[in-house]
């Protein structure tokens, strides 16, 4: 082997190690008031997925959608759309209704989730990372 294709080889495998372990900057534990979601690699993407969430929560999702909230992924295909920014499908469980998202990056702990639906009814809400 040539020393450019032993060059080459190396620096191949070292930008290939390095995606492999890049992590986006929102993934880990995040909560709103007492909903907690785990945002983590989802094939592709990212997704999030409830792990904590108060008898409270969990019995309006049951009544909206019938769903399970603990373990529901709540939040599909997050890609990223700038620097701290990106877009996701979002599913209120306790109204039954999907919706299209960003999510914002406003600090390490910080983010600002955004749903709305038919593009007009909006809401967002702040998300602190949970340590």
């Amino acid at each position: 082997m040539t020393r450019a294709a032993i060059i080459i080889a190396a620096l191949l495998t070292l930008g290939i190690s390095g995606t492999a372990d890049a992590r986006a900057p929102i993934e880990g534990r995040w909560k709103k008031g007492n909903l907690q979601v785990d945002i983590k690699p989802c094939g592709p993407t990212l997704c999030g997925t409830v792990v904590k969430a108060s008898g409270k929560q969990q019995a309006k999702a049951q009544r909206g959608s019938g769903t399970d909230l603990i373990g529901a992924t709540l939040i599909r295909q997050i890609r990223p759309i700038g620097a701290n920014n990106y877009r996701a499908k979002v599913f209120l469980a306790d109204r039954n209704i999907h919706a299209t998202g960003t999510i914002r990056q406003i600090g390490a702990n910080r983010l600002a989730v955004r749903g709305c639906v038919l593009g007009v009814v909006c809401k967002t809400s702040n998300w602190i990372r949970v340590r």
